[in-house]
């Protein structure tokens, strides 16, 4: 696997956690609810992290996750 640097890791983060967090609005199941909670909580903590960095704004996240990802 190729090393990346920072910056990197951090757009694929951001990228891969922002559709998965998209397609969760999308899946309805209620059997895994609990499970589907925990999932949303863990990724929106992570791009609440990451919106720490002082470029994270110019790699899309410049809105309050929260807001968009209500838990």
């Amino acid at each position: 696997m190729k090393k990346l640097k920072a910056k990197e890791v951090l757009e694929l983060m951001i990228s891969v956690l922002l559709r998965y967090l998209e397609e969760m609005k999308e899946f309805q199941d209620i059997d895994s609810e609990q499970f589907e909670y925990g999932e949303r909580v863990a990724y929106v903590e992570c791009l609440e992290y990451v919106q720490l960095w002082e470029r994270s704004k110019e790699y899309g996240l410049d809105f309050d996750i929260e807001k968009k990802y209500p838990l």
